[in-house]
């Protein structure tokens, strides 16, 4: 699984709109999933031994990719994880909330990739 076929099953579910209760959580999750698997991908080329450890990686992009970039992985990261739990007083998030985080990722994803390319 890659981080762009992760985006690309989630955009076909904001796509074809809301079908069922669960969509919202499923999309959630896939672009969750991208975002973890772009962290992943970017330590393992740039460090392998942040990339062995499973917790902070996202808190410890602040050193080597810069303020903004952390920041902005943090909070699509917490915004992901809350629509994926279930919790009985909240509604789910919506598809504009969705499409926003989407988008989003995509961009870190594409940050995250040149920047380990360029090997920064």
């Amino acid at each position: 699984m890659t981080p762009g076929r992760c985006l690309d099953a989630a955009d076909g579910l904001l796509r074809s709109g809301p079908s069922g209760v669960w969509w919202p959580k499923v999309c959630a999750c896939l672009t969750r999933l991208a975002l973890e698997l772009a962290i992943e991908q970017y330590w393992l080329t740039t460090s392998p031994q942040v990339a062995a450890c499973t917790e902070q990686r996202t808190r410890m992009l602040r050193r080597r990719s810069g303020q903004d970039l952390a920041r902005r992985a943090a909070f699509a990261w917490g915004a992901l994880s809350t629509a994926t739990h279930h919790h009985c007083y909240d509604t789910a998030p919506t598809a504009g909330e969705l499409r926003r985080l989407h988008t989003e990722v995509g961009t870190l994803v594409k940050h995250l990739s040149n920047t380990d390319r360029r090997g920064n």
